[in-house]
């Protein structure tokens, strides 16, 4: 990437449950405006490259990138399609990310990064009615984990996920992590907590899907409640 350039990273999933589509859009200088080359880098779960390939709009326009046509390669992890990519075009474009997940859309920005040893903090509801679905995305091509603490009541289990370079992980909290822990009052009702992620990584992208079972896979649903 040049100094002319700036990049962005997304987590995105497909089908059955969900969809991701890019828009980017830059503000024209007055007078006759050029185009915007996007240039798009798909990774799967364990930082393979998968696809490449690099779009232009007219640089008035917002351009609209559907992921889907490029994701037949990509790995199911967690039960979902998904994987990490990168959007680079000139500085002072705008990514954003419009993702369905289920029957909820949500709008996401291009995620801050969260550099080694800093943290990303988000209050969260435990309860047994409820699955917290946590997204680490890691941003450079080294190998490197995130320790995910969680504070509830007087309890903070801490818990290191390794994440491969350039690669994603899909994390339940309650079913992979939780279960993992020699205590379960927070199922017993609704119990507020926060959650803290640490990256051991140069750099990386974090996201919180919140999914709420149904009595069947189509009555389930999703909503992203923060990212990172």
């Amino acid at each position: 990437m040049t100094e002319s350039e700036q990049a962005s990273h997304f987590w995105v999933a497909g089908p059955p449950f969900f969809s991701s589509t890019i828009m980017v859009a830059s503000g024209a200088a007055d007078g006759v405006a050029g185009t915007i080359k996007v240039t798009c880098e798909l990774f799967d779960v364990e930082g393979t490259p998968v696809q490449q390939f690099q779009v232009e709009f007219p640089e008035r326009e917002v351009g609209i990138i559907e992921t889907e046509p490029f994701m037949a390669g990509l790995k199911m992890q967690a039960g979902i399609t998904q994987g990490h990519l990168v959007v680079r075009s000139k500085r002072g474009t705008s990514h954003i990310c419009r993702q369905q997940l289920g029957e909820h859309v949500g709008i996401i920005s291009a995620p801050r990064e969260i550099l080694n040893r800093e943290m990303g903090c988000m209050p969260l509801l435990l309860g047994s009615r409820r699955e917290h679905l946590v997204v680490l995305l890691n941003t450079s091509p080294e190998g490197g984990s995130a320790v995910i603490r969680l504070l509830y009541g007087t309890r903070s289990p801490e818990w290191s996920v390794q994440i491969p370079g350039n690669g994603c992980r899909v994390v339940s909290l309650e079913h992979e992590l939780l279960s993992t822990f020699d205590d379960s009052s927070w199922q017993r009702g609704v119990v507020q907590g926060y959650l803290r992620i640490s990256p051991r990584a140069q750099s990386m992208v974090c996201q919180m899907i919140e999914r709420l079972p149904g009595e069947t896979e189509q009555q389930e649903s999703f909503r992203c409640v923060s990212s990172w």
